[in-house]
């Protein structure tokens, strides 16, 4: 039976090499999956088609981009190498989305397995064996 999501509802997540910290220095990122709207120009954004040619180009970065304005709403616990906690910063306006400002202090991997959770976050995974 299909199970009604909420494509608005948010979901903690800590980055895999985070993991063994103590909860205290984890980074706590707020991420939330992807609407209908929003999978479809995640979507349209992968390839680019030029008129009157039959060559296609895949836009892996405009990909992740649009990925990660969408799904990543706020975190906690992220800090600068003084230490210092990093605000983030959203765009205000229709859709509001996380600003390109902050997605600049994230390294190049964290953004690859941010985006990889927010694309997993529809489906629903049952255990082995079930």
């Amino acid at each position: 039976m299909p199970i009604a999501l909420d494509p608005k509802s948010t979901f903690p997540y800590v980055l895999k090499c985070d993991r063994d910290l103590p909860e205290s220095e984890q980074t706590v990122f707020q991420l939330r999956g992807l609407t209908v709207a929003e999978e479809a120009s995640v979507s349209d954004s992968m390839i680019l088609a030029h008129s009157g040619s039959d060559e296609l180009a895949f836009r892996a970065g405009t990909h992740q981009l649009t990925v990660l304005r969408f799904g990543l709403r706020d975190w906690s616990g992220f800090r600068d190498k003084d230490g210092n906690e990093v605000k983030c910063e959203m765009v205000k306006g229709h859709p509001r989305h996380i600003s390109d400002v902050s997605l600049d202090r994230l390294a190049p991997k964290d953004r690859q397995e941010l985006m990889a959770v927010v694309l997993e976050r529809g489906e629903i995974k049952t255990e082995e064996g079930n």
